[in-house]
């Protein structure tokens, strides 16, 4: 099943980023994207997640925000996608994003680790229930390093 990505109706797909993140709200910047089951775009039976980017800075980072549709489990894919559109020069083109996941999601936490997040701190009561999150943060740097390593030698032969 592809991933079809929506990006109309900010106001819709940010309240239900609230409801599946359990956020009291975002800032005015915020800009979401909704990421659907192909084919059945607007269709709340079939969203599998929404990704929220807010808190630009002058630096070019955002805090990222995702939250997975309800009975649905983390997807590393659809997590690559939102850091291919922060880091996107004709896009969001930042050059670092963070984010800040309850201490309780390890599944989260271990899936922003694979893909190359580094855990910044933990940040007591920062949640708007009194829990803690994990503080953790990507930047373009880290991932053109991976992609540098990734790539196949190329060897010239006469």
């Amino acid at each position: 099943m592809s991933t079809k990505f929506v990006t109309t109706s900010q106001k819709q797909i940010l309240a239900t980023a609230m409801a599946l993140t359990q956020s009291p709200g975002f800032m005015e910047d915020a800009r979401a994207i909704a990421a659907y089951q192909s084919g059945f775009e607007g269709n709340p039976d079939y969203l599998k997640a929404v990704l929220v980017f807010e808190a630009f800075r002058p630096n070019h980072s955002a805090e990222f925000h995702f939250g997975m549709a309800f009975n649905r489990p983390v997807s590393l894919e659809i997590i690559q996608m939102g850091i291919t559109v922060a880091f996107h020069p004709k896009l969001f083109n930042l050059d670092r994003v963070i984010t800040k996941t309850p201490v309780e999601n390890v599944r989260a936490i271990c899936g922003l680790l694979k893909i190359g997040f580094q855990i910044q701190h933990r940040e007591n009561g920062a949640l708007a229930d009194g829990g803690d999150v994990i503080v953790s943060s990507l930047s373009r740097d880290a991932v053109m390093a991976q992609v540098k390593r990734a790539e196949p030698e190329v060897v010239q032969t006469e």
